[in-house]
């Protein structure tokens, strides 16, 4: 046997030991999930980047939104539109201003930039009310299968 041949018995065996582990189970599996969607609009008219927030009853999966272009959403828990685990949710749901822009900025030369100031809150543009999920009035209730809930929001 010469060294070239035990060198590539040897990179075999760690590839199959790499690939085994590789294959073994990786640790608790999440919860099975149901594909979540529908659409959330406020005075007749479409929330656009609305956050949703469905809390559940019991347990600790909280699954999240934010609405397109459309006001319509898809729910996820664990990864993009994988949806909610099934059970009793409470829903919040809040809409903040955009920021306004930077500045332009002139020339760099002989640029002093301006003392730091605290962060802005952004304004919440939606009622209130919504923006807390026990107090919001908003419920789901998720099922096997494809769930669709519609959110129409009033002052």
């Amino acid at each position: 046997m010469n060294a070239i041949s035990v060198s590539r018995g040897v990179g075999l065996c760690a590839g199959l030991l790499a690939f085994s582990i590789g294959c073994g189970d990786s640790g608790p599996k999440n919860p099975k999930t149901y594909p979540v969607s529908g659409t959330v609009t406020y005075k007749g008219e479409p929330v656009v980047d609305a956050n949703l927030n469905f809390q559940p009853a019991v347990g600790s999966d909280n699954a999240f939104a934010k609405t397109n272009s459309e006001g319509k959403y898809e729910l996820m828990t664990f990864e993009h539109g994988d949806g909610a685990v099934p059970g009793d949710y409470r829903v919040s749901i809040t809409k903040y201003e955009s920021p306004p822009p930077p500045p332009a900025r002139p020339s760099m030369a002989g640029y002093v930039p301006p003392p730091r100031r605290a962060a802005a809150f952004s304004k919440n543009l939606l009622p209130r009310k919504y923006s807390n999920a026990a107090h919001s009035g908003l419920t789901a209730k998720v099922v096997a299968g494809r769930n669709t809930f519609d959110f129409v929001l009033a002052d």
